[in-house]
């Protein structure tokens, strides 16, 4: 596991495949036995809207399978408070095309030996969602699924303290009201 660099960037677009298209990716024939595959994390940051403040931010979590950015797994939080559910969609266009992107910050690269190993998925969908407190929210959550990565020793604490502290900086460039 090592520290990936962040990646900035912009743009608005279409939204990828809804949720009743997306299939999980294929696994890859092409690579011979013995060869590692990666699962790099991404946090994505999507501008509030119709306001872009602080606590309108919008964060997500997306697994890119071997750097191939149309193969991935974008996890999460939907609905308000009480309410809230862990939703994943598999091979969205790439995060820079979908309305209100911000930033995209790398967690991790984790090597598996399978493309389609899920311990990093399956960790992240065991994060806890509280439906308890009512200021929790989607960046609460990343914040949550972080503590479980290092707990799970999927990502280091300094992987983990490094991408909370990137998502919380981004967040803060927006007006707090």
């Amino acid at each position: 596991m090592g520290i990936v660099s962040s990646t900035a960037g912009h743009g608005e677009g279409v939204d990828g495949k809804n949720k009743d298209q997306q299939t999980q990716p294929d696994s890859d024939q092409d690579r011979p036995d013995g060869v590692s595959h990666s699962q790099t994390l991404w946090i994505l940051i999507f501008r509030g809207f119709p306001r872009d403040i602080q606590s309108a931010r919008v964060t997500e979590l997306c697994i890119v399978f071997d750097d191939n950015e149309s193969r991935n797994l974008t996890i999460r939080i939907q609905g308000r408070h009480p309410n809230f559910s862990v939703e994943e969609v598999w091979n969205q266009a790439p995060a820079r095309t979908r309305p209100h992107f911000y930033r995209r910050l790398a967690v991790a690269t984790v090597e598996t030996s399978s493309e389609l190993d899920m311990q990093l998925r399956d960790a992240i969908l065991g994060t806890h969602v509280n439906n308890t407190e009512s200021d929790w929210t989607c960046q609460s959550w990343v914040g949550d699924v972080l503590t479980t990565l290092q707990d799970a020793r999927l990502i280091t604490v300094e992987e983990g303290d490094n991408a909370l502290n990137g998502m919380v900086n981004y967040i803060a460039r927006a007006p707090w009201q």
